[in-house]
């Protein structure tokens, strides 16, 4: 009796351990969480590397994982772990590519504002220029107002260009340049005119005042 008793209990331990010894590496998660972070790179990479990085730690994690289960004894392997981290770097992998679309799209949104911004101010430096007094005194730094307003204007050309290479940072950052440069044009023009309004009240007060 204790002899099938110790025979069956063998049957059922060698049965655990021909199906343990029968776990394999989990290559099908291994492959999606691959593909997930393939398709995540376009974007991911530049627009959410934060996000794009901790998939790929993720995914290297769950392949050490495995490696670590390679090494054992082939009785003793156990991949559940490996997979569940698996299918946390492929739900990483598909965040990252998620959070990329989004942070790109804000990107673009807020280099146009800013291009918008941009040529405005230059507008606006335009008409203050238009409006300064030309005078034999201001002829000068009329010219170069004009010089300074016209290469704002090319290099604002210039970052339009670029967002067809989707180099938003770069074309806010140029934005920005341009947009403080064409207000300051701006301020000084209009302090010029409004030095010259003065002078010229005062001029006119003093005729007066001699009548």
């Amino acid at each position: 009796m204790k002899t099938q008793r110790f025979v069956a209990v063998g049957a059922v331990l060698a049965l655990a351990l021909l199906v343990v010894g029968c776990a394999k590496p989990p290559a099908e998660e291994q492959n999606a969480a691959k593909q997930s972070l393939d398709n995540a790179r376009t974007n991911a990479e530049k627009w959410a590397p934060n996000e794009w990085r901790s998939a790929q730690q993720s995914f290297d994690d769950a392949n050490k994982e495995i490696e670590t289960q390679n090494n054992r004894f082939a009785l003793m392997r156990n991949y559940d772990k490996a997979k569940q981290m698996l299918a946390d770097a492929k739900n990483a992998a598909d965040r990252a590519k998620q959070a990329g679309i989004d942070n790109k799209e804000a990107a673009k949104k807020e280099a146009e504002a800013k291009l918008a911004d941009a040529e405005a101010a230059i507008n606006a430096a335009k008409a203050a220029l238009d409006a300064a007094p030309k005078t034999k005194d201001t002829k000068a730094d009329i010219e170069l107002f004009k010089s300074d307003l016209d290469g704002l204007t090319t290099s604002l050309g210039d970052a339009k260009n670029m967002m067809a290479q989707e180099s938003y940072k770069e074309v806010s950052a140029k934005a920005d340049t341009v947009k403080s440069q064409a207000s300051d044009i701006k301020s000084k023009l209009e302090e010029a005119a409004s030095k010259a309004a003065a002078k010229k009240g005062a001029k006119g007060a003093h005729k007066s005042g001699k009548k």
